[in-house]
């Protein structure tokens, strides 16, 4: 009898540390599957981030600091290498000239790492951001984004209609182009991100614009406005500490068009 008694003790005790067993082993499991399922994009800059982010990334990690004015010209640091840590994919937009030496230096997966177009127009970036959710099996969260960002767009574009843009007469940066094309605003010129001579200057300044549209982030247009006495206004393309998505953006540069 106290045999008996003795191996049921036995039993029971080792019954209670099998289960114990399972449980963690189930709880470890659990702990694993999300962290693997959850989607951990680094990005070059807040503008190819703010793509991942509309693809519906859980975090995003943005290595060129926001308050660089031109984060292209960001140079990686060897901290940075530590933020590709667990990630599920690298993405930039292919101008930035440190991203190759932070993959080399990395030794990050080349499957995991994606290029995208970087161009302020909703049908382009609705794109992107279809593309990336694909690969991140974030189709969902993409979608739910979009139609925000349609929303948003769509009474953008209303207001354009009732200001009759398509009869203001605009000089435009390069890089502000196509957005600005987007707004239905008339182009009548495009000049240089580069510097401009005061003989381009004087050129632009004879067309006879009504409005000066400039890119923030390397700006050449204030000269020819002051001599073409016209309106002056810069916009952003890469997301900033006051804009940080893509909404927050289109918001943004149509606060400043008054729009």
């Amino acid at each position: 009898m106290i045999i008996f008694k003795g191996l049921k003790k036995f039993l029971s005790t080792v019954l209670i540390g099998l289960l114990l067993l399972i449980c963690s082993a189930g709880l470890t499991g659990t702990q694993v599957s999300d962290a693997e399922s959850k989607v951990i994009v680094v990005a070059s800059t807040s503008w190819t981030g703010a793509i991942a982010a509309a693809a519906g990334a859980d975090e995003v990690r943005i290595l060129a600091p926001l308050e660089l004015k031109h984060p292209p010209e960001y140079d990686y640091r060897p901290s940075d290498i530590a933020k590709l840590k667990e990630a599920t994919a690298f993405v930039y937009a292919g101008y930035e000239p440190f991203v190759k030496k932070l993959l080399d230096a990395s030794g990050f997966p080349p499957n995991k790492v994606f290029t995208v177009e970087t161009t302020n127009v909703p049908a382009i970036l609705e794109k992107q951001a279809r593309i990336l959710a694909a690969q991140f099996g974030t189709q969902a969260k993409e979608r739910k984004w979009e139609t925000r960002f349609n929303q948003v767009t769509a009474g953008i574009l209303k207001r354009t209609e009732q200001k009759k843009l398509s009869l203001v007469k605009v000089l435009v940066q390069e890089n502000q182009q196509a957005f600005v094309k987007w707004l239905g605003y008339n182009i009548v010129g495009v000049f240089s991100a580069e510097e401009l001579s005061p003989a381009k200057v004087m050129e632009y300044a004879k067309l006879g614009s009504d409005l000066i549209i400039d890119n923030f982030h390397n700006p050449q247009g204030m000269p020819i406005a002051e001599v073409a006495k016209c309106r002056y206004v810069e916009l952003i393309n890469f997301p900033s500490s006051k804009a940080p998505t893509l909404i927050d953006l289109f918001m943004e540069n149509a606060r400043q068009l008054g729009l």
